[in-house]
């Protein structure tokens, strides 16, 4: 048979496993018509199968690699559809979700612990001789496996965020890496707090290690492509008012960060707009004092801006703005604070910048800007954007004013000595 080699059986988990998540992924697809109550129906069949397949099938790769398909391909999903309905929903229904896999899972032993007294009594007529271990799971067992599932479903929320926050242009690395790590912290925990005094523990817990590393890849690959390619955005549920807990207090979170953000970037170009800079500016310039840190202060001003306006169009200017936003990003590091500080002036504020880098970088943006990003003043021709900045630095400024001052007043300086230049200290200024 061709399933019947360690290799055959391993693809086999991986077509189980792609099989679990293509069908939860239909079920998710289809609730806008049918609702969750699919997904978590189905989700509560497969957590009862994955425990009675943990308890009763394993797979033998090496004398001490061995893997049931309930740990490996069956409890993974759990922790997938946490993490979906929080990503394409809100914490408030991933909360409702915690809490019910978490009671499906003490139904599930209490019943396994009534089921075994049923098959104790010499009344019940037992035809294929179940045992009554079967059912019934050991206490410390099971208070681990419960505890452990509980804190798993936060943690793929708490764990996703702190990746989102790292990796904020990529989809999948946050959803590979929240789910690597919790699965293979609940590896860990589970095997610990179940079987560390027994010989067989360091087998069952690389065991499950390299399992759960195989089956957070499958999971996640699937949800990224899902994500990527049929579900972009986020078809969202009406969401309740339920007590306050962590859940909700991450959907405040969502909900506070994303009006942020739009309250705080420059809708044309992306940049931070000028509330923004009013802002931070004077939280980098403390910062900087305290901890005696440099700050550079750029501003930059799009040379004969109006005339570009005037003779190819407002439309024209804003493409020629919008391109002048993705140079100035593609010099600026991740702890800059580029904004767009009003009309065709835009502001750089660079921690931890002297003089002699603030210049330097002034200098490369000067120059990056008129190859990337050209006009045409008529058909036959194509000129380049030049762009004339002032160089400041909180040294030599008491305060966030003056230092905005003393760049306005050398990047005005730059204009009179004719433009498309980059002006700093003591009135140097370089073309």
């Amino acid at each position: 048979m061709i399933f019947e080699g360690a290799l055959g059986q391993a693809a086999l988990m991986v077509v189980e496993a792609l099989c679990v998540a293509s069908l939860l992924l239909v079920l998710l697809r289809l609730r806008p018509i049918f609702g969750l109550t699919p997904v978590y129906t189905t989700l509560g069949v497969l957590y009862h199968l994955a425990g009675f397949l943990a308890g009763t099938l394993y797979v033998g790769f090496t004398p001490d690699i061995a893997m049931s398909p309930g740990s490996m391909v069956l409890f993974p999903a759990n922790i997938f559809v946490v993490l979906f309905v929080y990503i394409q929903e809100d914490a408030y229904e991933a909360r409702r979700l915690i809490y019910g896999l978490f009671a499906a899972n003490v139904v599930v032993i209490l019943m396994g612990i009534l089921i075994s007294y049923h098959l104790a009594s010499p009344l019940v007529i037992n035809p294929y001789q179940l045992a009554p271990a079967l059912f019934l799971q050991h206490p410390r067992i099971a208070l681990v496996g419960t505890l452990v599932l509980f804190v798993d479903t936060i943690l793929i929320v708490l764990v996703y965020e702190w990746f989102k926050q790292l990796t904020p242009a990529s989809r999948f690395i946050p959803i590979w890496l929240s789910m690597t790590l919790v699965l293979a912290l609940d590896q860990v925990w589970f095997a610990t707090g179940s079987f560390v005094e027994l010989p067989a523990y360091r087998s069952i817990l690389v065991s499950g290690l390299i399992g759960k590393a195989g089956a957070a890849l499958i999971y996640s690959t699937a949800l990224t492509l899902y994500l990527s390619l049929i579900e972009r955005e986020p078809l969202q549920q009406g969401a309740s008012t339920a007590i306050g807990d962590v859940f909700h207090l991450l959907t405040y979170r969502q909900k506070y960060e994303a009006l942020r953000s739009q309250a705080t970037k420059d809708a044309l170009t992306g940049l931070y707009n000028r509330g923004y800079f009013n802002e931070a500016l004077p939280r980098l310039m403390a910062a900087a004092k305290v901890e005696g840190k440099a700050l550079a202060l750029l501003m930059i001003d799009v040379d004969g801006f109006k005339k570009i306006n005037d003779t190819v169009g407002h439309l024209e200017g804003d493409r020629i703005l919008q391109c002048i936003g993705v140079a100035l990003m593609a010099e600026a590091r991740a702890s800059d604070v580029v904004c767009r500080y009003g009309g065709e002036e835009l502001a750089a504020l660079l921690p931890e910048t002297d003089l002699t880098q603030g210049y330097a970088l002034a200098r490369r943006i000067q120059a990056s800007i008129p190859k990337l990003c050209t006009w045409q003043p008529d058909k036959a021709t194509t000129s380049g954007v030049t762009v004339t900045i002032g160089l400041a630095v909180a040294s030599e400024a008491g305060s966030p004013s003056e230092l905005v001052a003393r760049a306005d007043e050398r990047l005005y300086e730059g204009k009179r000595a004719g433009r498309n230049r980059v002006v700093g200290a003591e009135g140097h200024a370089a073309q």
